[in-house]
C-alpha cells in the first residue's frame, strides 16, 4: 500500500494540536504504518507582545504579560470541548518578562529529533501535555529537561543540540519550509497521497475530533 505522509505544522504549545489527538489516534489505528507522521515547527509566539492587547501593553511588562496569560488560559479552556481532553491552564505562567517566546519549545523538539528521531514525536506529545494538560511553564529550559528525562532521550546530547546551534538551524529550515508552502496559520495539515498534495484546514480536523471524541 502506498504511504500517506501527514505533515503537521504546529508548535508544542498548541491547544488545538492537543485537542486533535483523538482523530489522530483514529487515523493511526485505521492506517497503521501506512501513515508516515511528520512535524514541522511553526514558532507560534515569536514575542508575546505580538498577541497582547493595547491595554495589556500599557501595563508594566510583568503585569501586562500576566494579564495576557490569564486571557490565554481562557482561550485554551474554550478549546476543551473540541476533543474532550482536559486542559489545565488555570494558573498559566507560560510567559513572563524573561520568557517571552515559544521558541524554547520549538528548539526542544528540533533537538530531540536530532538526538533520537524515533523518540522525538513521543517527546513532542509529552511536551504538549506538560504545557496544555498540566499547565507547566515549558518555556523554561529546566522544565523542558524534566520532560526530556521522562522521555528516554539522552539529556546531554539534546542539550548540546539545543544550545550549540544545530537545533536553531533545524528550526530555521522548518520556518523556511512553511514559508515556501505559504503556511500562515497553525496548526495546518499537509497530506501527501499518491504523489498528490493537499492541505487540510485545522477547522476540518477539529470538527472530526468533535465527532470522534471519546
Amino acid at each position: 500500500m502506498e504511504k500517506i505522509i501527514l505533515t503537521t505544522f504546529t508548535d508544542p504549545m498548541m491547544g488545538l494540536s492537543y485537542e486533535s489527538e483523538p482523530i489522530m489516534e483514529r487515523l493511526s489505528a485505521a492506517y497503521g504504518e501506512q501513515i508516515e507522521w511528520r512535524y514541522v515547527m511553526g514558532l507560534l509566539v515569536r514575542d508575546v507582545s505580538d498577541f497582547m492587547t493595547p491595554e495589556e501593553r500599557k501595563l508594566a511588562p510583568a503585569a501586562g504579560i500576566a494579564r495576557y496569560c490569564q486571557r490565554l488560559a481562557r482561550i485554551y479552556k474554550n478549546e476543551e470541548s473540541i476533543g474532550g481532553l482536559p486542559i489545565n491552564m488555570e494558573n498559566c505562567c507560560l510567559f513572563d518578562e524573561n520568557h517571552r517566546s515559544s521558541k524554547p519549545l520549538n528548539l526542544a523538539y528540533e533537538a530531540a529529533k536530532l538526538t533520537d528521531h524515533q523518540k522525538a514525536d513521543a517527546f513532542l506529545k509529552a511536551l504538549r501535555h506538560a504545557t496544555v494538560k498540566n499547565g507547566l511553564p515549558t518555556t523554561h529550559f529546566d522544565v523542558i529537561l524534566d520532560v526530556v528525562r521522562h522521555s528516554g532521550i539522552d539529556e546531554t546530547a539534546l542539550s548540546k543540540h539545543y544550545e550549540g546551534g544545530s537545533a536553531e538551524d533545524a528550526l530555521i529550515a522548518d520556518l523556511a519550509y512553511a514559508k515556501l508552502l505559504r503556511v500562515h496559520s497553525l496548526p495546518t495539515y499537509l497530506f501527501n497521497i499518491r504523489a498528490k498534495r493537499f492541505f487540510c484546514r485545522a477547522s476540518i480536523i477539529m470538527n472530526l475530533s468533535k465527532q470522534f471524541r471519546g
